[in-house]
């Protein structure tokens, strides 16, 4: 179980930045109106709901049991599950960030603002 446990912490710490927490990327200069638009599309992008984390906490609990209990024991199976929820809703998390990252970039777009990334 301290395996699983371990290697669950080990996938958590390799996380870095969000994406959403990066600065956007602009070709070009940016208007006067770019900050209040930045404000009111990020706003826009977190409100927004995937549903990536639910299903990778789940997908990531099941993996991890039936990988735990194929190459060990009942324990093992139950550490493989937690692992592999705790896992698996960091990994869905960071997913469910790409997209609002994506839906921030559109918006901005959308306003007019050269937007790249």
């Amino acid at each position: 179980m301290k395996k699983f446990l371990c290697i669950a912490l080990l996938g958590l710490s390799a996380c870095t930045q969000y994406p959403m927490q990066k600065p956007l990327a602009v070709d070009g200069t940016r208007n006067a109106n770019f900050l209040s638009d930045e404000t009111e599309c990020r706003a826009l992008a977190a409100n927004y709901h995937s549903g990536k984390r639910e299903m990778e906490t789940a997908f990531g609990a099941i993996d991890g049991a039936l990988t735990g209990a194929a190459i060990g024991d009942g324990y093992d199976a139950l550490g493989g599950a937690v692992a592999g929820g705790i896992f698996g809703s960091v990994k869905g998390q960071y997913e469910d960030d790409l997209i609002r990252r994506q839906a921030l970039i559109n918006c901005m777009q959308g306003r007019g603002h050269q937007v790249y990334g």
